[in-house]
């Protein structure tokens, strides 16, 4: 009888500890000009953001190492489990303000079909990366040129883990989920602090760009642009992006009674 309602008390402890763990990951709150929105969850990015592929050789028929830089800007506020938040995004629609990203990575590709002399499907593995996100009242962003993309005020960074980084057809184009640990939230727009991102990606190529204009230049610092590299291959980019939060002591708290729970009664039924 003792065993078994140790055993249940585990069950009970490890059950609440989950759902606290649970509900905290998703209680993030983002504030800006417009207010403070409960439950967010992320952002929606453009499907007119561009990524900038350099150093990439499609004349390899083996494995090649390059750089890639996504650009954007949000055209929706995600509210946790899906869904919009309509307060945060009429803001961005009317230009009282606009969040930008900056991903760059490093890659690794492995050509699976050489055709006529060029690489025509590769798979790619995520060697490094890093993304900063921002928050800015001037409405400057500009998808072509890149300008007004690194100004504002920093609201994220964040680490792109290796990992795979999803294939890619010179026709078709690709797509790759991608997970990130956070290194920097700022408090006074985010709270609580981040803990880890995932973002589904798009890229598109030729005939299957949609609604996009090649870039003409590139985001340079504080706001600026730079040149694009001369090797550079040019791709419409579209991702969306999602956040969860550090738990709080709390939930730590009750994750350890749980998982303590859990042990004992083991414990206890093997005596």
């Amino acid at each position: 009888m003792f065993q078994s309602k140790l055993k249940n008390f585990a069950m009970s402890a490890a059950a609440i500890a989950v759902l606290a763990a649970s509900s905290s990951a998703s209680a993030i709150t983002l504030t800006n000009s417009a207010g403070s929105f409960a439950n967010w969850g992320g952002f929606d990015w453009a499907e007119n953001g561009s990524a900038v592929v350099t150093g990439f050789d499609a004349t390899s028929s083996t494995t090649d190492v390059f750089d890639l830089t996504f650009f954007s800007d949000a055209v929706a506020i995600s509210q946790s489990g899906g869904g919009v938040i309509t307060g945060a995004t009429i803001g961005l629609l009317s230009g009282n303000y606009e969040y930008t990203i900056e991903a760059i990575l490093n890659e690794t590709s492995t050509c699976n079909t050489f055709a006529g002399g060029i690489c025509t499907d590769a798979s790619f593995q995520v060697n490094s990366g890093t993304f900063n996100i921002w928050y800015d009242t001037a409405n400057d962003a500009n998808l072509v040129t890149g300008a007004g993309i690194t100004d504002g005020i920093l609201l994220i960074s964040g680490t792109i883990l290796a990992q795979p980084g999803g294939g890619f057809d010179v026709i078709a184009g690709g797509n790759a989920t991608l997970s990130a640990l956070i290194t920097y939230t700022n408090g006074a727009y985010i709270n609580p602090d981040l803990a880890s991102s995932v973002a589904a990606t798009t890229l598109q190529i030729g005939a299957n760009t949609t609604n996009w204009t090649a870039p003409t230049s590139m985001p340079g610092a504080l706001g600026g642009t730079q040149a694009l590299p001369q090797d550079r291959i040019l791709l419409q980019a579209d991702g969306n992006q999602t956040f969860s939060a550090v738990p709080e002591p709390a939930t730590l708290a009750l994750l350890g009674l749980g998982l303590t729970g859990i042990g004992l009664a083991r414990r206890r039924k093997q005596a």
